[in-house]
C-alpha cells in the first residue's frame, strides 16, 4: 500500500493542486488525489502522469464530478458524460481506480425501490469505469447519526454494499473507512469480509474516534486522526490489509478538529505532520516505506 495524500480531507483545498504536490512530495507522500478538474486534455494529463513518475508518485482515485446518487436523473447524466472524459485522462494520467459513497437511506423510496435505483445507476457507471479500464468501488456509511436522519433505512454496511455491487458485476470493489467500520456494527464479520475480498478493495481511509462518544452519537464531520485516540486500532487494520495483500492507496481522513488546525497550518507543516503520522502506522503494520 502507499501514502496517497487527499487535500479534500485534510483541509487543504484553498491551495492550488501544484501548492499542495509540492508540500506532498517534500513530506514524502507516495500519491495524490486526482484534481477535480481531471487534467484538461489527454495529452496534459499524459504529462502530469510521467511528472509525477519522475517525481516518485503516483495518482490516488478520482471522485465523481458531483454525487451521482443524489442528483436528479438530468443532473446524473450529464456528470456521467463528464466523467466519462475525466476518466480517459485520469487513466492516460496513470490513475486506475475511482469510487463512490452511497447514502444510507431515502425519504423517497423504500428498501427494494431504492435497491433498483441504484441498480439501475450503478449499472451506468460500471459501463463507463469497464470502457476506461478503471477499478470502482462504494462507500458505505455506518454512522447511525446519518441513517436514522433518513424515512426509509437503506445500506449501512458492507454486506449490503456487496450485494448491490453484485448485482452488477463482481469487479465494482469496495472502500474500507475506519470510521464507517466501527459504527456500523459490522465488527470482526465485515473486517474479515472485506479481507476476504481484498482484490476488490480500492481504498483504505484511516482515522480515529473520541474516546467515550457513543457510536450513535457520532458526528460525521468530526474525527481524530488515525491512532491519535486508541478507540480504532488503525496499526491492526493496516497490518491485516498488508498481510492479506493489499497494495492500493491509504489516506487519513480526520475531519473536524484536526481539519480545522491544518487549515491554519502552514501547508508544508501540515503535509508533513500527517505524513509522519501516516508513515509510522504503516510501519508499525509491517509495511515498508522507502
Amino acid at each position: 500500500m502507499y501514502m496517497n495524500l487527499n487535500p479534500r480531507t485534510m483541509g487543504m483545498n484553498k491551495y492550488s493542486f501544484e501548492e499542495v504536490l509540492g508540500a506532498a512530495h517534500k513530506a514524502g507522500w507516495q500519491g495524490i488525489e486526482v484534481p477535480a478538474h481531471a487534467f484538461g486534455s489527454l495529452e496534459n494529463a499524459r504529462e502530469q502522469g510521467k511528472r509525477l513518475a519522475d517525481m516518485g508518485m503516483r495518482f490516488g482515485l478520482m471522485m465523481a464530478p458531483c454525487d451521482m446518487f443524489k442528483v436528479d436523473d438530468p443532473t446524473f447524466e450529464e456528470a456521467l458524460a463528464q466523467w466519462a472524459r475525466w476518466l480517459e485522462r485520469a487513466k492516460a494520467a496513470g490513475c486506475d481506480s475511482a469510487y463512490n459513497h452511497l447514502w444510507p437511506g431515502s425519504d423517497d423510496r423504500d428498501y427494494s425501490e431504492n435497491f433498483e435505483w441504484y441498480h439501475n445507476r450503478l449499472k451506468k457507471i460500471h459501463h463507463i469505469m469497464k470502457e476506461n479500464g478503471i477499478r470502482y468501488g462504494l462507500e458505505y456509511q455506518g454512522l447511525p447519526t446519518i441513517n436514522h436522519t433518513f424515512r426509509y433505512p437503506f445500506i449501512c454496511n458492507l454486506a449490503g454494499a456487496m450485494a448491490l455491487a453484485d448485482s452488477v458485476s463482481h469487479d465494482i470493489g469496495f472502500v474500507f473507512d475506519c470510521i464507517h467500520w466501527h459504527t456500523s456494527g459490522g465488527g470482526n464479520n465485515d473486517l474479515y469480509l472485506f479481507l476476504n475480498n481484498i482484490d476488490r478493495v480500492v481504498n483504505l481511509h484511516l482515522d480515529d474516534a473520541f474516546v467515550g462518544e457513543s457510536t450513535s452519537d457520532f458526528i460525521f464531520k468530526e474525527r481524530a486522526m488515525p491512532n491519535e485516540t486508541g478507540v480504532i486500532d488503525s496499526t491492526a487494520i493496516v497490518r491485516a490489509f498488508h498481510e492479506k495483500g493489499y497494495d492500493g492507496p491509504v489516506i487519513v481522513e480526520p475531519m473536524a478538529p484536526t481539519t480545522v488546525r491544518y487549515e491554519n497550518m502552514d501547508l508544508n507543516e501540515a503535509a508533513k505532520e500527517a505524513a509522519l503520522c501516516l508513515a509510522r502506522i504503516l510501519k508499525e503494520g509491517g509495511v515498508f516505506i522507502e
